[in-house]
């Protein structure tokens, strides 16, 4: 499915989900999530991508991930629906380590995105009220840190690489 095509599936898919035809939206939905992280891939590697359709297409992603889960979850498929946010997540996170300079020009959406799909996650594991859910986010959250970290160090490299 081309980008343009993907593009107009999220649409009809959001316009599904306020109308309430949630086995519609999730199917397009799925659609999209099928094949906008390989845009997303394309997009970094290609040097004609302006910073703001790169943030749109994160953004994108992000929105149509939260929205597929939240499907998920009223389906009952507890655990497609927490995949789904942490796979998104990982993705954000590891294309934010990624050294490109589209990736340093749309930094602060992509951290911005990330930060958004913890908190997704965190009221997530909350929301099911168990002990096991709530070790599945320590994990995440301790990814998260690791993340944190590694780019902090990233960006004390990098300005050391400058300065010599």
């Amino acid at each position: 499915m081309d980008l343009q095509q993907c593009w107009t599936h999220y649409l009809k898919a959001e316009q599904l989900l306020e109308q309430g035809h949630w086995p519609e939206a999730h199917y397009l939905y799925d659609q999209v999530l099928n094949h906008l992280p390989t845009h997303l891939q394309h997009a970094v590697t290609d040097e004609n991508t302006k910073p703001c359709q790169f943030g749109c297409l994160v953004t994108g992603l992000r929105d149509a991930a939260v929205s597929q889960s939240e499907i998920l979850n009223k389906m009952g498929q507890h655990q497609q629906a927490f995949d789904l946010l942490n796979q998104t997540y990982a993705q954000l996170q590891f294309i934010s380590i990624e050294t490109f300079d589209l990736v340093n020009a749309t930094q602060h959406i992509i951290h911005k995105q990330c930060e958004d799909l913890l908190t997704h996650m965190g009221a997530f594991c909350s929301a099911q009220r168990s002990a096991q859910w709530m070790l599945e986010f320590e994990g995440v959250q301790k990814a998260h840190h690791y993340f944190t970290t590694l780019k902090q160090y990233n960006a004390v490299m990098e300005q050391s690489n400058i300065i010599n």
